[in-house]
């Protein structure tokens, strides 16, 4: 009964591991595109942001948009194109 204890508690911090969010509520990264290897274009884009003055209710989009920008893959970027 421990072994399963310890093996799933493994299995859900290893998933963890493989995503990022932001503060807004969008997740980076998946199983084989860990999310850590992309926070570098996660500090760059909530800065960005920050710096941008972009409205509170606009920034889930942008955030995504621009880790797309960055080269983070995303479910759905056809919103990000212009």
């Amino acid at each position: 009964m421990k072994i399963g204890h310890v093996f799933i508690t493994f299995a859900l911090a290893a998933c963890g591991a493989t995503v990022i969010s932001d503060r807004y509520g969008n997740e980076y990264g998946d199983w084989y595109n860990p999310g850590g290897d992309y926070r570098w274009q996660l500090d760059l884009c909530e800065r960005q942001a920050e710096a941008r003055d972009i409205p509170l209710a606009d920034r889930k989009a942008a955030m995504r948009c621009c880790m797309y920008a960055h080269g983070v893959p995303i479910g759905d970027p056809q919103n990000c194109r212009a």
